[in-house]
């Protein structure tokens, strides 16, 4: 098996002997090759739709993977009990959603859970359910995958203040670290958020206006940040 740039970024922060919970795992590719490599003795691979399952069950098969890997039909870590995984991964899904997983599952904040979050979308609305629901992040790391650049975060049960301004898409253990890809990803959240603001401009809403000025402050950050970044 060999993984897509976004799904080897994230299995190498998957400590080696963990076991596993993947959430929304697809086709099932990241599990297989956590038990293909040794890499984990035991990964709970969950999906909300038969259809991807069943395709992680091929993806085993066909790597000749025949035990090791759980397949469950389950919302979020509604299948999982807290003792049988200690790292869990929800990856592929918009922010919300994946807020929306997090909170239904209580008990990630009882114990010392490794988390391993990647975002299609909805950023801002992730780093707020994590601060309001008892989460923080540790860390953020950025992969490129067939022209898209994808953020990955490390985070795990704390309190963490709800970031604003630049620091709701950019961590600043990333920013301080910097990274190959930090300068064109920045260039990219710079392009949503101006179109954002100017897709505002006619709106004479109170709401729209105050929305308005909180991205064009947002916005002013990233772009120095960009320009300390960019190559």
């Amino acid at each position: 098996m060999t993984l897509s740039p976004r799904l080897a970024a994230i299995a190498r922060l998957i400590p080696a002997d963990s076991r596993v919970a993947d959430v929304g795992t697809d086709h099932g590719y990241l599990p297989v090759w956590l038990r293909q490599t040794g890499r984990c003795p035991f990964v709970i691979a969950t999906d909300i739709r038969p259809g991807p399952l069943d395709a992680a069950r091929q993806s085993a098969m066909r790597h000749g993977i025949k035990t090791g890997i759980d397949f469950r039909l389950a919302d979020g870590l509604g299948g999982v009990l807290p003792q049988e995984v200690d790292t869990v991964v929800i990856a592929g899904m918009g922010g919300e959603t994946i807020g929306g997983i997090l909170a239904r599952t209580p008990w990630l904040k009882t114990g010392e859970y490794r988390i391993i979050l990647q975002p299609q979308s909805k950023i801002p609305e992730l780093m707020d359910a994590l601060a309001l629901g008892g989460y923080r992040v540790l860390d953020q790391h950025l992969a490129e995958d067939a022209g898209e650049i994808y953020t990955i975060y490390e985070a795990e049960a704390g309190d963490m203040v709800p970031p604003a301004g630049g620091a709701r898409y950019i961590h600043p253990a990333l920013l301080e670290r910097g990274d190959d890809l930090l300068g064109p990803y920045l260039a990219g959240l710079c392009g949503k958020l101006r179109r954002a603001v100017a897709g505002l401009e006619q709106s004479r809403q109170l709401e729209d206006r105050e929305k308005r000025s909180e991205f064009q402050l947002t916005l002013q950050e990233l772009e120095q940040w960009r320009g300390a970044h960019s190559k």
